[in-house]
């Protein structure tokens, strides 16, 4: 397995920052609003999902668990009645999340789903993407334009090839049948830190390097640009040179539900 890229970011500073805005824009929304990026979500229903595992990781921190039988023991909130009651649920999951990574060593293993125990180090990773991509699409669903630094993006890029890319292959899709470039364009990520080569896209994994390297298609834009196009949230922004049949399948390969 790929080592995971050094952190440019404070991952626990974002769960706090970009956690209390997406609580923020919900507190005063309909949440009866369709999210566009979550087909079939109305607002409410992102709000609950977000503040689930919000819970969930707080549990598994705060409690220590490494053993997988353990983690059916972890409670999910029942979701609430009123939309006043749903975002108070969120944001006592998201104080609970913070208050148990801030207290957790980060050597600190847990249980996790990549089929071993990791450390919070990558709970805080995980937890870090997870309120970035939804609160971009909460802003997207109210109407507001949300922009996240570069560093983070360009790491969520990387943790998708870690640990999502190709752990599933999504039913009926084809083989990618090429290679892909990505390369982010933003002028202010160190060198190195923003281009990645995808030699082969096979289950459990994709089988990646982080190197400036031609493929049969390159994908370029901004770090942002290119990590919401590999969740399947939006392709604006982006150049594509090269084999965009590859790139197509690329994208589509892998199972993310």
């Amino acid at each position: 397995m790929t080592e995971p890229a050094p952190l440019l970011y404070d991952a626990l500073d974002h769960i706090r920052v970009d956690g209390t805005e997406f609580l923020r824009l919900v507190s005063d929304a309909d949440l009866t609003t369709s999210v566009s990026a979550c087909p079939g979500w109305r607002l409410g229903d992102l709000v609950h999902h977000v503040g689930e595992v919000w819970n969930f990781w707080a549990s598994i921190v705060s409690e220590g668990i490494t053993d997988r039988n353990d983690v059916r023991n972890v409670a999910a909130p029942a979701r609430p009645e009123t939309d006043a009651e749903l975002v108070a649920s969120a944001f006592k999951s998201h104080v609970r999340l913070c208050e148990a990574l801030h207290a957790a060593d980060l050597d600190q293993k847990v249980w996790t789903w990549t089929g071993a125990p990791q450390p919070t180090a990558w709970v805080r990773r995980r937890m870090a993407q997870e309120t970035l991509t939804h609160l971009w699409d909460a802003g997207v669903a109210l109407g507001f334009e949300i922009d996240f630094p570069s560093a983070i993006s360009a790491d969520g890029i990387d943790e998708f090839l870690m640990w999502f890319a190709a752990s599933d292959r999504r039913e009926g899709e084809m083989k990618v049948g090429g290679t892909v470039h990505l390369h982010c364009t933003d002028d202010d990520l160190p060198e190195g830190a923003g281009e990645w080569f995808i030699a082969a896209m096979k289950e459990p994994a994709a089988t990646f390097t982080r190197e400036h390297r031609k493929g049969d298609v390159a994908i370029r834009g901004r770090a942002q640009d290119i990590l919401m196009w590999l969740w399947r949230r939006d392709d604006e922004g982006l150049e594509m040179i090269g084999d965009k049949v590859v790139a197509r399948r690329f994208r589509a390969f892998s199972e993310l539900d």
